[in-house]
């Protein structure tokens, strides 16, 4: 059953019924523990350095942004028992780097280099606005060039947005199978997911309006909602819908009592 975007944000408001201030604290450790790993670096940057320092400073961002990538994996699996019903706990952010890193990094690196590949063509329509001469011709490509760039960056994050729930779920799969199994699940499903994304905008807007604040309660609903929306696709979702019916007609104690 294909969920409307609006079923799939109802049900990950009544998940996260209760279990907001554990969802908050997994996104905090989101953003502060890159946040963390990177400032030391920024403070030692400044407008004249060695080049040997910059390349330090990139590749310790490059580092820092798979640290990121893994504790993304961390939060996925998180609002996974989320979502099953499941009785979820803060210390699953860390799920991928104790449960074979390489595997995550590897598709970190992977994703990274396919949204470089989709980047090319605004770094070259930047390159050729510098080298030729500045006229309107020129900035017409710039922005067609960088349009296209979008729409490709759009691509590949749509195709590959299952990756890392693919790998989560089956621990013996490669990354490559899982990168072939997304782009095959997604077939069909890339709209639900774009339509998804622009439903979010107006508070995305908002939490920037509040100063970040507002990203502790807007993140763990989209990320709530997304898997969601992984579970509706595998179609796991009317089994846990089925069992928790089952379970309340039963008079047995639902999830959020738990809480």
């Amino acid at each position: 059953m294909n969920r409307s975007c609006k079923e799939l944000k109802r049900i990950a408001r009544e998940n996260l019924g209760g279990q907001y201030r554990i969802s908050m604290g997994a996104i905090l450790a989101l953003g502060i523990i890159p946040l963390a790993a990177e400032l030391p670096f920024s403070m030692l940057q400044n407008s004249v350095q060695p080049i040997g320092q910059t390349i330090i400073f990139y590749i310790a961002d490059f580092l820092i942004s798979l640290i990121t990538f893994l504790l993304s994996a961390g939060v996925i699996y998180f609002h996974l028992h989320i979502a099953r019903r499941q009785k979820p706990a803060l210390g699953m952010v860390f799920y991928a780097f104790k449960n074979h890193p390489d595997r995550f990094l590897l598709a970190g690196i992977l994703l990274t280099l396919l949204m470089v590949l989709a980047a090319v063509p605004a770094a070259l329509g930047i390159l050729l606005y510098y080298i030729t001469e500045k006229s309107v011709l020129a900035i017409v490509r710039l922005v067609i060039l960088a349009a296209l760039s979008v729409l490709l960056i759009a691509f590949v994050q749509l195709q590959y947005a299952l990756t890392v729930y693919l790998m989560l779920e089956h621990a013996e799969s490669g990354v490559i199978e899982a990168l072939r199994t997304s782009r095959k699940m997604m077939k069909g499903n890339r709209k639900r997911l774009l339509y998804q994304f622009f439903s979010f905008l107006g508070l995305h807007v908002l939490s920037v309006l509040s100063m970040g604040i507002g990203y502790l309660w807007v993140l763990p609903y989209q990320f709530q909602t997304t898997a969601n929306l992984y579970l509706d696709i595998t179609g796991e979702l009317d089994s846990i819908n089925e069992r928790q019916n089952a379970s309340q007609e039963q008079g047995q104690p639902s999830f959020h009592q738990y809480i």
